[in-house]
């Protein structure tokens, strides 16, 4: 089994879900139902967050070792993944940090950067010691959604025209989780992006506000056309309809599968192996460990991740000029508070 530690220990990476919970929104939960990686570390900077871990989930990993800083963790351990889960604006201090000790694979959080600019220096890095990266867009892995992408890329709805996605929030931090769900099924050849929005709130010296997506329309080299149209969606947020040629389907981590073909109706898509609900991260660091097995790149890593995150600071762009913004994105140094 693969050994992880996790730099970071909030909700995202161990609070979303408790020992018992079925399908837990978390790093650890995955980590606890998967039978191929096995949490060896955690660390965090505050000493309450580390005594609420290990008052939650401690009896879960009795064997597990705490640690008071990332720098600590890593001197004294080595590890095969490293998850990155503290705030954003720390993100890239801490990717370089854990590609110096050299793990075999990396999980971010999203967002993975505060600006392209160190997006660029640490995938240079990750590149030369041939380290891949992959960034937590996390209902990527939702099992339905999946199985969707499956279904569509295999011709149940014809050819996809267009893909609508549902969610607002800011750019970065949240609506970049179905920015990669429109890619998902869009394709990862976006071309350009027209965005407007929100402007956001105070932020520390040194950043600029994050704002928020009020609707953006993203062009695709494939010539398919994604959208975001904010929080409007029927069934509530983080999900989509994928529009195709010979039909429509939807899919979302919270919102139930669905499909029609034209002249067919409703698809029955549970005759089609549509699986039931499951943790997102289980399968996540299943894909992870399946790469170091020798198998293909999980998803969200790497190239894909970079597009996404490219696209996401695309949008940021044209909130600000009120311009078309092509990728890829000239403005490499807009540094963005994006502490998601």
């Amino acid at each position: 089994m693969y050994r992880v530690g996790i730099v970071g220990i909030g909700n995202i990476a161990a609070f979303y879900g408790k020992p018992e919970t079925e399908a837990p929104y978390c790093h650890v939960g995955g980590i606890r139902l998967s039978d191929r990686v096995r949490l060896a570390a955690v660390s965090d900077l505050l000493e309450e967050k580390r005594e609420r871990f290990r008052d939650e989930w401690g009896s879960a990993f009795p064997a597990v070792d705490y640690y008071d800083s990332s720098t600590s963790m890593l001197a004294a351990d080595e590890f095969d993944i490293v998850a990155i889960c503290n705030r954003g604006p720390d993100h890239c201090k801490t990717m370089l940090e854990v590609l110096e000790a050299g793990p075999k694979a990396i999980f971010c959080e999203k967002p993975p950067s505060c600006s392209l600019e160190e997006m660029d220096q640490f995938m240079a890095v990750a590149a030369e010691k041939q380290i891949p990266i992959t960034v937590s867009y996390t209902r990527h892995w939702c099992p339905r959604v999946l199985k969707m992408q499956e279904l569509v890329r295999d011709g149940l709805i014809g050819d996809v025209k267009g893909v609508v996605a549902y969610t607002g929030g800011t750019f970065l931090s949240f609506a970049a989780h179905v920015t990669d769900l429109i890619c998902q099924f869009a394709g990862y050849d976006p071309v350009a992006i027209s965005a407007h929005g929100r402007p956001g709130t105070e932020v520390p010296e040194g950043y600029e506000p994050e704002p928020s997506v009020a609707g953006a329309v993203i062009e695709f080299g494939s010539g398919v056309t994604g959208m975001h149209v904010g929080h409007e969606g029927e069934y509530g947020g983080f999900y989509c309809d994928i529009f195709g040629s010979e039909g429509r389907a939807r899919a979302g981590i919270y919102t139930a599968p669905f499909a029609t073909r034209k002249d067919e109706g409703e698809v029955d898509l549970a005759a089609l192996g549509m699986p039931d609900r499951d943790s997102p991260f289980l399968l996540a660091y299943d894909q992870i460990a399946a790469h170091l097995d020798g198998g293909p790149l999980p998803h969200c890593t790497n190239e894909t991740f970079t597009i996404v995150n490219e696209l996401c600071f695309a949008g940021v762009e044209s909130f600000h000029t009120g311009q078309r913004v092509a990728l890829p994105n000239q403005n490499r140094t807009r540094r963005v508070f994006a502490n998601g």
